[in-house]
């Protein structure tokens, strides 16, 4: 860029008045095109008017029209009229020639900016030259087929030998830069949305420069400024480390988010074999000085193994670790949310394995657990889904049944409860033990106490108390039986 600036200004101190009289005056709006002359030292010009001379201008213009960009000079004053150019600028244009470039623009430099840009750039370029004699501003034009596109302009203000002050201008084509830049930018932003939302500290090392971006409140949340070792933890390579850390400010982020945008909860779709996928939704809405809303950003985090590892740990804390029913603790609590609430007759139902010690003493305790095995197995068969099936310890279990009144279904269920799961395996045994044979596996019978309550809510202690009360009855009279107490 020196090097053209500096053979333009050469060019305006050999020309003197053959320079001016190209452009007639410096009231007139644009000049005529004339074409671009490029010189160097007197010394090396050849004579005016040999072959040697014409050949060099030649090749002096098929070098300046070969130029990726455009290079044009203006007049300083006004809308700055344009009297030289390279075929560079019609081509940057998207333009035939340079006719169709100046009913395009105007042939003025004002004509090339985009409207939009235009008083930036000229106060950007008064600035600058306050300064200096250089110039680089950043804009846009608009082509002949209405496409937007950036340019870089660097300018060098020249003054001729008639005290005319022009500009000397290169533009090249940035826009694969700027929409770089932009793409690199947004990311950013989106890197900082993320980190707002997820209230995390972030980090990006490069390492060939040992540059650290650090994104997020890390002040806020360790109370002082990071350093080297709070990111290089663990040596993965022998290269020494130098970090030169740049901490990101959420505040002005965190304004754009209006009060009440930030979304976050946990939910599930179901994915492709229906199961469902848990995924963390969060979200923000960013608006501007108006209050309109502008962008609408946020992630979706998938959370499938976090849940189900709770739901793992859940289902471990609330199980029983023999038979997979509900534990004592886990039953309470659902019971009791359940009556809290309920408005519908429901059945507290008390299970008892009889003479279970026997069974121990007989059999064994892995006979025995496998009797317990079994019976929750049956209770889990006969109870709907949405009951409460529970061993609540040693060989007692308890179900709870809402929307279960008292009536011909529920003496039915009480029944066939009653009956058990070794109903079968009982009358098989009869007749080994008619042979003097000891049957091989214990076969129990079950008593049954249920309480049913037509009008919840109702205090499960209250409730419980009545079903085992009931279920002691059972026992008296005999076992292998059930009882009803129907609370009004």
């Amino acid at each position: 860029m020196v090097s053209w600036n500096r053979l333009f200004r050469r060019e305006e101190k050999s020309a003197g008045d053959a320079g001016a009289s190209s452009c007639a005056g410096a009231e007139t709006a644009a000049c005529s095109p004339a074409p671009v002359t490029i010189s160097g030292d007197s010394s090396d010009v050849p004579a005016e008017g040999s072959a040697s001379a014409a050949g060099d201008s030649s090749a002096r213009r098929d070098f300046l029209d070969q130029f990726p960009g455009g290079m044009f000079r203006y007049k300083a004053e006004g809308d700055g009229p344009i009297d030289h150019m390279s075929s560079g600028l019609a081509r940057l244009f998207g333009c035939d020639d340079e006719a169709q470039f100046r009913a395009l623009t105007g042939g003025t430099f004002k004509g090339i900016v985009h409207p939009d840009d235009w008083d930036q750039v000229s106060t950007s370029i008064n600035e600058q030259v306050a300064r200096s004699d250089s110039d680089y501003v950043r804009y846009r034009i608009v082509r002949a087929d209405g496409e937007v596109r950036w340019v870089d302009d660097w300018g060098h203000l020249v003054e001729g030998a008639d005290g005319t002050r022009w500009f000397h201008v290169t533009l090249m084509d940035a826009t694969d830069r700027v929409r770089e830049k932009e793409a690199l930018r947004r990311a950013n932003e989106r890197l900082e949305i993320i980190t707002a939302l997820s209230n995390d500290v972030l980090f990006d090392i490069e390492c060939s420069t040992g540059e650290a971006h650090v994104y997020g409140d890390f002040e806020g949340r360790f109370g002082r400024a990071p350093e080297q070792p709070d990111f290089v933890v663990h040596r993965r390579c022998q290269k020494p480390c130098s970090l030169n850390i740049t901490s990101y400010d959420l505040s002005p982020l965190m304004e754009q988010i209006g009060e009440n945008s930030l979304v976050d909860f946990e939910t599930s779709t179901p994915g492709p074999d229906g199961e469902p996928v848990w995924y963390r939704y969060q979200s923000v809405v960013l608006y501007d000085e108006e209050g309109n809303p502008v962008r609408h950003v946020g992630r979706l985090l998938d959370t499938s193994e976090a849940a189900q590892r709770e739901s793992q740990f859940r289902r471990k804390a609330e199980r029983d670790s023999l038979t997979g029913l509900y534990n004592r603790a886990a039953a309470l609590d659902r019971i009791e949310t359940l009556l809290a609430s309920e408005d519908r007759a429901c059945t507290l139902i008390a299970v008892d394995v009889d003479d279970f010690k026997g069974v121990n003493d007989t059999y064994g305790h892995l006979e025995g657990d496998a009797v317990l095995k079994e019976l929750a197995a049956f209770l889990s068969q006969v109870m709907r889904k949405e009951d409460v099936v529970a061993r609540i310890g040693g060989d007692e279990f308890l179900i709870f049944a809402p929307g279960l009144a008292a009536g011909p279904a529920t003496d039915r269920v009480l029944e066939h409860l009653a009956r058990g799961p070794f109903a079968a395996q009982r009358a098989t045994d009869e007749a080994a033990r008619a042979e003097g044979r000891q049957p091989a596996h214990a076969a129990p019978s079950i008593s049954i106490g249920a309480a049913c309550c037509l009008t919840p809510p109702m205090p499960f202690e209250e409730l419980y108390a009545v079903a085992d009360s009931t279920l002691y009855q059972a026992k008296e009279a005999g076992k292998a039986q059930y009882r009803l107490t129907v609370i009004g």
